[in-house]
């Protein structure tokens, strides 16, 4: 009999249609309460007046989780309904994903409803600091940044890295030699892609960059520079057409998100597809996939001959058993069950 699991993480790109697909493809029966949360939410103009008071005089934390709580009420028929086909039962687990965009009634809700609940974060936790206060809901909670383990001994944290889908994928119909990056503006690492690309250019490689923003802000920071896309954020590519474009492409391009120190998407993405990976993030020589005909880690003083060397060299297959590590079902496997 099929396991069931609910699963609750943000709104972002069709990221819960890759993973509902890939538990699907393993066999579980799945209640996704995935919502869009982009938009505020007040029904009258009462709940606007209330939200409005309780910022001034009872905080912003108060105030946060107000308005969680107030923008996924208008999904509450949805939820019971969903809930409500376990019977009696309870969902043998619950996969939640940066738990902190649901009010914490919702996720006390998952709870009863669950036998097993756990919890990655998949950004640090400084960034969202306001997930510590929901430690209580879950039998085993996963970081991917390790260095939070380190920040936070008083909790039982327990690192797991990201991962690749391996469902099936049909074979991309096409491929390039470009250079593929696909990120959100981040005004951070604006001088990284901007080094990047003039060395690039200087060697005539294709480059197939987007950068999303939902203004003008990333086409400012970048001069307009034609060798990116400018995407809005309401265009941006989902999760599913990403891998793709890394299936289409020659070499996958990660600027690291210099909060956090876990290794993005992209990495595991180039691994699944035996693409090679340029990467500004130094801990990946820390791992067993690593190999340095396949990954350059890029600095600042990295040169064009040194890019060009790295693109001549033969991409070293990686072994399965290596490989397979890193696949969500491994991931699942270990989250789930270890």
């Amino acid at each position: 009999m099929a396991k069931t699991i609910i699963l609750a993480l943000p709104y972002l790109y069709g990221l819960d249609q890759c993973i509902e697909k890939n538990l699907r493809y393993l066999g579980y029966d799945v209640i996704n309460l995935c919502y869009d949360d982009s938009r505020s939410y007040y029904p009258t103009i009462l709940h606007h007046i209330k939200s409005w008071l309780i910022k001034l005089f009872y905080g912003r934390a108060k105030y946060k989780e107000y308005e969680k709580s107030k923008t996924y009420s208008r999904y509450a028929d949805d939820i019971e309904y969903k809930l409500s086909l376990l019977g009696n039962k309870k969902a043998d687990f619950a996969l939640c994903i940066r738990a902190n965009v649901y009010p914490k009634s919702l996720i006390s809700l998952i709870r009863e409803n669950t036998k097993t609940c756990v919890n990655f974060q998949w950004d640090g936790i400084d960034s969202h600091p306001d997930i510590l206060e929901y430690m209580e809901y879950f039998d085993r909670f996963f970081v991917f940044d390790p260095n939070d383990i380190k920040k936070y001994p008083q909790y039982a944290l327990r690192h797991i890295t990201n991962f690749y889908f391996d469902y099936d994928i049909p074979q991309a119909t096409q491929s390039t030699a470009a250079l593929f990056f696909l990120g959100g503006h981040q005004a951070s690492r604006v001088g990284q892609i901007k080094d990047f690309i003039a060395k690039a250019k200087t060697l005539d490689l294709l480059l197939d960059f987007y950068i999303v923003a939902k203004d003008k802000r990333a086409r400012i920071a970048f001069d307009s520079d034609p060798a990116i896309h400018y995407v809005h954020s309401s265009q941006a590519f989902s999760f599913e057409q990403n891998l793709y474009k890394v299936q289409e492409s020659c070499v996958v391009v990660d600027f690291l998100n210099t909060v956090d120190q876990g290794l993005s998407f992209r990495s595991f993405d180039a691994l699944r597809f035996d693409k090679k990976l340029i990467t500004t993030n130094m801990t990946v020589v820390e791992y067993d996939f690593y190999h340095p005909n396949n990954i350059l880690v890029w600095q600042e003083n990295t040169t064009a001959e040194e890019l060009a060397q790295f693109l001549a060299l033969p991409y070293q297959p990686i072994p399965y058993e290596i490989k397979q590590k890193y696949s969500f079902s491994a991931w699942l496997k270990h989250i789930l069950y270890s």
